[in-house]
């Protein structure tokens, strides 16, 4: 009985995951075993809609619910997608509207990667979109496929919200397939792909360098603009892989800012214990206006939390942290040229600090000495959001934690009319 259950265990299982690359829906004995989430629901029915680009039997129907405003479903795969050779996916869908768009999703063992279609044309009507990952972050890791239509508006579960799909397939697309840059980063190559993801209302372009002179004449750059009202604006590059601290601890990038005394804070992560504090950042001061400088951020610091790793494979990108941005020229933020420094590695020299936290990491209370007057301090988790502030009008300030989550905090300090950004660690 036990060798009988455990057959029929590995028979439904196998047909659970067989499924593969193209996806037609017609197979009998694949049950295509789509997962709902947030409101959407997928079923596998009859294609009542037998006409144009598209005459196969079944399809896939996708039903997002009332209210439902991230509805969507996704598919698990046989074995992780390959894309080593062919990154151009293509849906074949059937909308009631048109001007919606399909959100098409990766994910599953590695780090997730997307891209939204084209708008449908036409109602009414099947239509094949194409999703052209050339020139994107991808991986050879992920088994899973997501669907998501009208991403972000509310569905009504009726008529205007029931979607078809169908003949999912990966082909060679018409562009080179691009690989994902490794340091050092010059923006210049032609068959590197350089995959920004802004985030907070930080706005990175690849262009033509506006401003070959001095220390840089190459002839692209990254400028990231600062929108207005943001405050923690950023961006962050995927690269080919881990970057490897062990033998070199010092990164320098060449920056370009139309206003001296602005900071540029240098952070990596991406690695699998960055939720237990595994991310690293230092930042830099910029000292000239409308010229090219070179700032060096020292990893060496035997004082740095979390200490440096070599798992992350993201570079974030923070210009002016903590403060607005105008999303003009006063925003405008030019950088190029990330490596790790050719010359000698610095044998770690430290001026005191404008402030001690102690303790640190902290439980209940955290304690703070300045070497001058404290005139506002306030904490801030790493999204932004602002938790406790204090005016204490002096060299000292007592601020209570225990009320805090575990994770690391940004404490921001004014300090006779200059700012200070440190770290913590609650536990």
């Amino acid at each position: 009985m036990k060798n009988s259950v455990t057959t029929a265990f590995l028979i439904i299982y196998s047909f659970s995951f067989a499924q593969s690359l193209p996806l037609d829906f017609e197979s009998t004995t694949t049950p295509y075993p789509f997962i709902n989430f947030d409101g959407g629901v997928a079923t596998k029915i009859a294609n009542q809609q037998i006409s144009g680009i598209n005459n196969s039997a079944t399809v896939m129907q996708m039903v997002k619910g009332a209210g439902a405003v991230w509805a969507g479903s996704k598919i698990t795969m046989a074995s992780p997608i390959n894309l080593t050779t062919q990154r151009l996916f293509k849906v074949k869908v059937f909308s009631p509207v048109a001007g919606k768009r399909l959100l098409l999703k990766f994910e599953g063992a590695g780090f997730t990667f997307q891209k939204l279609s084209v708008p449908i044309v036409t109602a009414n009507v099947w239509e094949e979109l194409s999703f052209d990952f050339s020139a994107d972050a991808v991986n050879n890791l992920n088994n899973q496929i997501v669907f998501i239509f009208d991403n972000g508006t509310q569905g009504d579960g009726g008529p205007n919200s029931t979607y078809l799909f169908d003949d999912v397939s990966l082909s060679v697309g018409p562009g080179p397939i691009l690989e994902l840059p490794v340091l050092p980063l010059n923006f210049e190559s032609t068959t590197l792909a350089y995959p920004f993801l802004d985030f907070a209302g930080g706005a990175t372009t690849l262009l033509a360098n506006p401003f070959p002179s001095g220390i840089n004449t190459s002839s692209k750059v990254v400028r990231m603009i600062k929108n207005p009202g943001e405050t923690y604006g950023g961006s962050v590059i995927q690269m080919a892989g881990p970057i490897d601290f062990s033998t070199n601890k010092i990164v320098k990038v060449k920056v370009w800012s139309p206003v001296a005394g602005k900071k540029l804070l240098l952070k990596f992560e991406g690695s699998p214990t960055d939720y237990d504090y595994g991310a690293f950042e230092t930042d830099a001061i910029i000292t000239k206006a409308n010229e090219w400088e070179e700032l060096t951020f020292d990893y060496n610091s035997p004082t740095l939390f979390p200490p440096v790793n070599n798992n992350d494979n993201k570079i974030v990108f923070f210009f002016d942290f903590g403060t607005q941005g105008d999303g003009g020229l006063n925003s405008t933020y030019y950088f190029d040229d990330i490596a790790f420094s050719t010359g000698n590695l610095s044998t770690p020299t430290f001026a005191k600090p404008e402030i001690t936290l102690y303790p640190n990491p902290v439980l209940n209370q955290l304690s703070i000495e300045a070497i001058g007057v404290i005139q506002k301090v306030s904490i801030y988790n790493l999204i932004g959001q602002e938790f406790l502030t204090k005016s204490p009008s002096s060299n000292t300030a007592t601020l209570q934690t225990n009320g805090l989550q575990k994770g690391v905090y940004i404490v921001k300090t004014i300090i006779d009319g200059k700012e200070s950004i440190s770290k913590f660690l609650k536990e």
